[in-house]
């Protein structure tokens, strides 16, 4: 084993001078907003994700870092990096080394913690599953990764991933939130048991070895691995802690450092919940955990526990404002709302602010820039809810024409590019998809957006057919091959719609086979199979029949007809076909 790095000398130094390498061009729009207490860039020695923690943390150890509120337990800082560090040596006696993946099926729970930073402390990568994935899902993961030699599988997703062995092959699985072992898997608790809670000494390379590989949607329905490094992460996660310098010092903003409290009820397995969660981990946070969002809970959370900023995406919101206790309980210590992942309907932020009396602001980012890019802040000249605010510290934007690929002026609409340490390494094992989402150093984003004349950036649409249903990146051609496994399905198209609560929801215009279209079949039948058949966040919420499908000339099927549709129905009634 080799010895790693002495880190307790590290310290990040802020430049106010010399402007960040990763910009481009310093005439930048927003660069006019930017105050002198904003440092230009964040430099630091490389580091890796979980020593970065144990810098952050060192000095608050007996603090309670998780509060898992569904079972009333609370771990200290202590507590998790001891058994985060006991994980590791498992993990290393099972042979599981630098360059090798380990992933975790879960949805929140503070094992999920433990097992990131163990499969860190060894080198190995970080792969989180969805618990809402279906078999075929994860199976493709699994085999796509080709390097999982272990998975941590939460007890209520022990049988997809016991159907997943027999499509491919997984060698150690342990199940966590549990004590009954299984004939094909061991508890966490076995798993660790003896081990001691001083980590493998690893030697990592921060700038270049792959934390974390999440999967998103591809082109072609099937995920891809998005492979980020530890630089990616810790320039992330700093990015987001030092843009606020605009209205604090450095020295205010340390000494909240150990003394705040959040909400997690983001999804971990997600790059904005793994993100969030490193990001409390880092200024020493207690983390009030959720295993499901309940808004009635979370009113009462944000009432007792005095929280200042709630971090949600746009579903999230909606469950709150129209819960009836959002009218009800004292949310005066909230000093701000952030929403992400999804375009948030004006009417949910506008009741938000006439509740809660400050506005909430909508960040940008991708899983590919791990993920934040975008954000707003107290520093700049206002809060507008329709933006999602100015690219962070070290990072450019720009727009351009996606077929010229010439940069345009202010408000024109084009395709939106990002460039920033935050950038992904690529996509795992497809050099050609990864070549054809930069240039030079800069990432496509495939976002179709505009820039203002005061440095703001809105999102104007896609140029891919991706839908974002709360959060969640669907690609229609996966959902449209499913529903066509229905027997009485001869074709389907399917498109993301507006919705007035979360932004956009998924709807699927179907042509019904010769033998099937006097049947009575309706639009909760298709629904109610489509549910069981498909991830929770895929499925379609809407169904229209139609007699045949619009197409291009090439024969493909023609999704914008259809949302155009969907749009003309909105202005006036349309005779059924």
């Amino acid at each position: 084993m080799n010895i790693i790095k002495d880190y307790s000398d590290w310290e990040v130094k802020l430049e106010y001078e010399n402007e960040s390498p990763y910009i481009e061009n310093t005439d930048r729009p927003w660069f006019k907003n930017r105050p002198r207490t904003l440092p230009k860039s964040i430099r630091f020695d490389p580091i890796s994700v979980h020593e970065f923690v144990k810098v952050r943390a060192s000095k608050y150890l007996n603090n309670v870092c998780v509060y898992h509120k569904p079972l009333d337990k609370k771990y200290t800082y202590r507590e998790i990096l001891n058994n985060a560090n006991k994980i590791a040596n498992a993990l290393h006696e099972l042979g599981i080394r630098k360059g090798d993946a380990v992933g975790i099926m879960s949805g929140n729970c503070p094992e999920f913690l433990f097992c990131v930073l163990g499969i860190l402390e060894i080198g190995a990568t970080v792969v989180p599953i969805n618990p809402l994935l279906k078999e075929s899902d994860v199976t493709h993961i699994v085999r796509e990764a080709g390097h999982i030699k272990a998975i941590f599988v939460h007890k209520a997703n022990y049988r997809t991933i016991k159907k997943t062995r027999k499509q491919v092959e997984v060698k150690n699985v342990i199940l966590i939130a549990t004590e009954e072992s299984k004939d094909d898997a061991i508890t966490l608790e076995d798993f660790i048991i003896d081990k001691i809670s001083n980590a493998p000494e690893v030697e990592i390379d921060p700038k270049n070895d792959i934390a974390a590989l999440l999967f998103t949607g591809g082109t072609t329905g099937l995920p891809k691995g998005v492979m980020l490094t530890h630089h990616n992460l810790v320039s992330n996660i700093l990015q987001i802690i030092y843009n606020t310098l605009g209205d604090s010092t450095v020295e205010e903003q340390e000494a909240n450092v150990g003394n705040g409290v959040n909400l997690s009820v983001l999804p971990l397995c997600h790059s904005f919940g793994f993100m969030v969660v490193l990001l409390f981990l880092a200024t020493a946070y207690m983390l009030v955990m959720f295993s499901s969002f309940d808004p009635v809970e979370i009113l009462e959370a944000i009432e007792y526990y005095k929280i200042e900023l709630f971090v949600g995406v746009p579903v999230m919101f909606q469950m709150i404002v129209n819960c009836p206790d959002f009218t009800e309980r004292d949310l005066s210590s909230l000093e701000g709302a952030s929403s992400g992942s999804a375009p948030l309907a004006p009417e949910l932020a506008k009741k938000w602010e006439q509740v809660v009396g400050t506005k909430v602001f909508q960040g940008y980012g991708l899983t590919e820039t791990s993920p934040g890019t975008h954000g707003s802040a107290s520093w700049m000249p206002g809060i507008k809810p329709e933006s999602i605010g100015m690219p962070v510290i070290d990072t450019d934007a720009k727009i351009i024409n996606p077929d010229t690929l010439e940069e345009l002026p202010t408000n024109e609409i084009g395709e939106l590019l990002i460039k920033g340490p935050q950038v992904m390494k690529g996509y795992w094992k497809k050099p050609e998809a990864t070549a054809a989402t930069f240039i030079d150093d800069w990432l496509r984003t495939g976002d179709l957006a505009r820039i203002d004349e005061n440095g703001y950036f809105y999102i104007e649409g896609r140029t891919k057919d991706m839908v974002k249903y709360k959060g969640y990146k669907v690609m229609p051609r996966e959902v449209e091959e499913k529903l066509m496994e229905h027997p009485a399905i001869l074709e389907a198209g399917v498109v993301g719609i507006p919705d007035p609560n979360i932004g956009e929801t998924i709807k699927a215009f179907i042509v019904l086979r010769e033998g099937y279209r006097d049947k009575g079949i309706t639009e909760r039948d298709i629904i109610e199979w489509a549910k069981e058949k498909m991830a929770g966040y895929k499925y379609p919420r809407h169904v229209e029949f139609l007699r045949f499908l619009p197409r291009t000339t090439i024969g493909k099927i023609f999704r914008r007809k259809l949302r155009e549709r969907e749009l003309e129905k909105k202005e006036k009634p349309l005779i059924p076909l």
